[in-house]
């Protein structure tokens, strides 16, 4: 089904983002470099675009797509429109994308008909974009989402996808550029503020990452205010905010802050892999190194496979002298990464 299809994607989208060959920069005591994750990791919110929607007087295949969306609150029904000579197009189109097997190349098809027909309307491109979103052609997404606000500028339902698209295509000035366009419209969306901040992030901005955390964290409730956005679980979004908060402070070398943010996001989601990893290299930033350990331990133990866990670990415990132990981890990592294990070898056995 499509929504099985987007939660792989989802799932596949907040995995680390982690350097390959990995970067170095950290010195421990002991000698050699942990792979940093300051700004990676699951920390991006996205949910899959809806359809256009259909006008009256057509079929009701329109509004269909859209991933699963969890909110208790009814929404604003929109004035009628008069139907257009566009509409069914859409609407097939629509049904295409949603099929429970899509049909993208039907889809895309229609949507560039109904394109061609109508190009004052800024659906028939907000659709194409969908269709491209969905198959992780980013370059064309941006082409098509761009077209559709040169004809409606404030077009939320193209200005979301648009930005999650250039982050994909690691374009994150433009992409804070569009987030703060949504925000115009949209000033209440906890979503856009925690993307902001994974954005500023990844420029080194991170006042400004601090900024747009905290303005996530107040609107998810965190201080006391009701939480009412609703389209993703309030954990998920509240822990994907602490994480953002953590990295902009990590980005910042306020440790302390950091490493209480980062413990915050795991304490909510205590299976987000990336907090802890993150974690236990603020805490090996801030030489609280058997805190690190105990934080990479659980990463290990949501994520037994994940090389760059054990390499850091390893060097956590060289850096408190304990080789024996980071010998260990450097067995374990051998059949996981060989290259990440030769590197930890030449730095335990100088």
């Amino acid at each position: 089904m499509k929504s099985s299809l987007f939660r792989v994607f989802l799932l596949l989208l907040v995995g680390f983002a982690l350097p390959a060959p990995p970067a170095f920069s950290q010195e421990p005591t002991g000698g050699g470099s942990l792979i940093r994750d300051i700004t990676g990791g699951a920390a991006i919110i996205f949910r899959a675009p809806k359809d256009p929607v259909v006008h009256a007087g057509n079929t009701t295949a329109g509004n269909l797509g859209g991933g699963k969306i969890k909110d208790t609150r009814k929404p604003k029904e929109a004035p009628p429109q008069p139907a257009r000579k566009q509409d069914p197009i859409l609407a097939r189109a629509n049904a295409a994308r949603s099929a429970s097997k899509p049909r993208y190349a039907e889809a895309e098809e229609q949507y560039r008909l109904a394109a061609t027909i109508a190009p004052d309307d800024a659906r028939a491109f907000a659709g194409l974009g969908n269709v491209f979103v969905d198959q992780g052609r980013f370059a064309e997404a941006v082409t098509s989402y761009q077209q559709a606000l040169k004809v409606k500028p404030d077009y939320n339902a193209a200005l979301l996808p648009l930005a999650f698209s250039l982050a994909r295509m690691d374009r994150y000035p433009e992409a804070i550029e569009t987030y703060q366009q949504a925000l115009k419209t949209d000033g209440s969306n906890p979503e856009i503020f925690n993307n902001l901040s994974f954005a500023y992030n990844h420029t080194n901005r991170f006042q400004e990452g601090i900024e747009a955390s905290q303005n996530a964290i107040r609107l998810l409730g965190d201080t006391g205010q009701a939480y009412a956005q609703g389209f993703q679980e309030r954990n998920e979004i509240l822990s994907y905010a602490y994480k953002n908060l953590g990295n902009a402070y990590n980005g910042l070398e306020r440790y302390e802050d950091a490493a209480n943010a980062l413990k915050r996001a795991a304490a909510i989601e205590p299976g987000n892999a990336s907090a802890h990893f993150n974690l236990g290299l603020t805490l090996f930033n801030a030489r609280r190194y058997s805190e690190a350990i105990e934080a990479y331990k659980q990463v290990i133990k949501l994520r037994p496979t994940l090389a760059q866990a054990h390499f850091n670990l390893a060097l956590t415990y060289f850096a408190i002298n304990d080789k024996k132990q980071a010998m260990d981890e450097y067995e374990i990592l051998k059949p996981l990464n060989a290259q990440l294990a030769q590197q930890l070898y030449s730095v335990l056995n100088p």
